[in-house]
């Protein structure tokens, strides 16, 4: 037995504090009419309860100080009113049960006191320029749960970190966690009205936006019973393979908003986390971003308009970025040829402010993934058990003639064309590019839009890996590898469309059947893109290459006039979202002055150097556009 000695509180820190003294608890309740600290010994065997309401330090704070007791056997929870209350600033836990078993009493698993030590190896936070990241969105358990993974721990933190070299070869250099810290997946459902005859009133939560334990990692996404270090382990695999970790953080109106600093502030020490997706309710994003220590952290958030500070009092921070769907919404119409969406896509494709960047989305884990946006016209979420009611009857998807998967060879190669149409769409776009994990195989939940209660295929990533996904995929992991070899591509400031170089060029220009003329009538569905390599260098200090998009959303085919280069240079065709490239470059052999699109597809041409010609002066290339114009 344990002697246990019991004083008052020397610390107001919330959570378990080791000292000299002893371990000193703190714990604020409110309304409590009976509040306990149970200890419990190394065998979890009930060591002490301790009554905490004499206890009171300030206000409805309690602190106690206990020693006599190693901390390594230590475990304890808070009972308040006769049921488990989780300690929302515990650092550590137990691991007493497996994901989706329930957690008796409403409690959580027993809390350690003692974090277990761990060898950085001199890792830190990669601060990788906003300009630079194409980020990847997944779900840890949904990620490698599947048997299709491949991986020898599936589903868990671990599964996560043998994917490392997966990832990294896709070309990414940033994911973005569903939530990962401790929340209870166990749901009481509150539609009862749609529950079958026999079927349990509980279900489980997948995607985890609730009310948590936000300052460890999940355990039940961890495949060893250390699953501190297990976390830490997969970060710090993944800031050796050059690929920073953000993570979702979802705080509902009911967590008190004096802990929401405290926590992000946590993980960017103890865990070397990149940065946050914030979500929620009234987050105080004014004094996160203006918070030293977050200072060189990522902080995304939709809602930046209302809390823009940056450039007052001094203050700017960098490091900011927009997770609204504006983007989202436009380019899926565009995609589809809605009427009127080109002015509204060309001032979101260019829209990356320096202040606050933009994220963008076509997918992401709320909605169709991009297999289903070009399979299914209605939301198919029967298998949630709500009559089809739940989630967004907005999808502005296409599913390119037949509803649902197809064998007709000329819907799946529109469906094929589509997706690597809004890839392209998403790739050439001046904001951060965020791809959902499993879009660049073809990964489908079967028509259902709103799956965060199906912990299953549904929600899993099938590895597809046959000729059709294998092809799209590597088309995807071009276009990454595109956009990060050329500057010009992701540069580090929104174009002005103008000349401000005197060179002949402004460094965005829009173009149609005639160079330098574009058209932005509300039925036309297509437009030529030319981006003026001039303006951004190469680490080696070369200008970059001259770049021409042609966006064709109509289903007719269109010309395009192709600007004059600079003498010396002519264009190629490098991609696109059609078959054969080579057609393209057989049609620029016999006319180099314009270009033909077909339906429904983007064409992207590249300056390459002319053989056949001298340079000539790069000052005549202000006469031509003197000229066109």
């Amino acid at each position: 037995m344990y002697q246990l000695t019991v004083s008052k509180g020397v610390n107001y820190e919330y959570g378990a504090k080791i000292s000299e003294a002893g371990i000193n608890f703190c714990f604020a309740s409110s309304c409590s009419r009976t509040l306990f600290l149970c200890i419990y010994d190394k065998n979890d065997r009930l060591a002490e309860k301790i009554d905490l309401l004499p206890y009171r330090a300030f206000g409805n704070v309690f602190s106690v100080l206990v020693s006599g007791m190693d901390p390594e056997d230590l475990s304890y929870t808070y009972e308040e009113d006769g049921k488990i209350s989780p300690d929302l600033y515990a650092k550590n836990a137990k691991r007493l049960r497996k994901w989706g078993e329930s957690r008796q009493n409403g409690g959580i698993n027993p809390n350690k006191v003692c974090i277990p030590d761990f060898d950085w190896k001199g890792d830190e936070p990669l601060k990788t320029d906003l300009v630079d990241i194409t980020a990847y969105d997944l779900h840890v358990r949904g990620f490698t749960k599947h048997p299709s993974s491949g991986v020898r721990h599936k589903g868990t933190y671990l599964g996560l970190k043998e994917k490392t070299d997966y990832l990294n070869d896709l070309g990414i250099n940033q994911i973005i966690l569903m939530p990962s810290y401790d929340f209870d997946e166990i749901d009481e459902r509150t539609d009862r009205a749609f529950l079958r005859e026999g079927e349990e009133d509980i279900r489980i939560n997948y995607w985890g936006f609730k009310k948590a334990c936000y300052f460890m990692p999940k355990p039940e996404y961890s495949y060893s019973d250390d699953f501190v270090n297990e976390f830490k382990d997969m970060v710090l695999s993944m800031h050796r393979a050059g690929i920073e970790v953000i993570m979702r953080f979802y705080f509902p109106g009911c967590v008190n908003r004096n802990m929401i600093i405290p926590c992000l502030k946590y993980w960017v020490t103890d865990y070397h986390i990149d940065g946050f997706l914030l979500m929620g309710e009234d987050i105080p994003v004014e004094l996160i971003i203006t918070e030293p220590l977050l200072f060189q952290t990522k902080i995304y958030y939709d809602g930046f308009e209302a809390g823009r500070i940056n450039n007052k009092k001094g203050i700017y921070n960098k490091n900011l970025a927009d997770a609204g769907r504006d983007f989202m919404t436009v380019t899926r119409r565009f995609l589809k040829s809605d009427e009127d969406m080109l002015p509204v896509f060309t001032e979101l494709n260019r829209k990356n402010p320096a202040d606050i960047r933009q994220l963008n989305f076509v997918t992401t884990y709320e909605g169709f993934s991009l297999n289903d946006l070009v399979s299914y016209d209605y939301k198919h979420n029967e298998d949630n058990n709500e009559n089809n009611i739940d989630g967004t009857d907005y999808n502005y998807s296409w599913n390119c003639g037949q509803e649902g998967m197809s064998r007709k060879k000329a819907v799946k190669q529109l469906r094929l064309k589509q997706m690597k149409n809004a890839m392209m769409m998403l790739m050439f776009s001046r904001g951060i590019p965020v791809i959902l994990g499993g879009d660049e195989f073809m990964n489908t939940r079967n028509g259902n839009n709103n799956p965060y209660c199906q912990d299953n295929a549904i929600s899993y990533l099938k590895w597809k890996n046959n000729k059709e996904t294998g092809e799209f995929r590597e088309f995807v992991k071009k276009l990454i590898r595109l956009r990060k070899d050329h500057p010009i591509l992701h540069m580090c400031h929104e174009p002005g469309l103008l000349d401000t170089l005197s060179c002949g060029y402004p460094d965005l220009s829009y173009h149609a059947e005639a160079a330098w003329y574009p058209k932005f009538y509300n039925y036309v569905r297509n437009i030529g893109m030319m981006y003026c390599g001039l303006y951004a260098k190469r680490s080696d200090g070369s200008d970059d290459d001259f770049f021409y998009i042609a966006y064709n959303m109509h289903w007719e085919e269109h010309e395009y006039a192709l600007p004059r280069l600079p003498d010396g240079l002519k264009w190629k065709a490098v991609l696109t979202s059609e078959e054969d490239v080579s057609v393209y470059e057989e049609k620029l052999r016999e006319n180099s002055e314009s270009i033909t699109a077909g339906p429904r597809s983007v064409l992207l041409l590249m300056s390459i150097k002319d053989t056949a010609k001298k340079p000539g002066k790069k000052k005549e290339t202000g006469k031509n556009l003197e000229e066109t114009t």
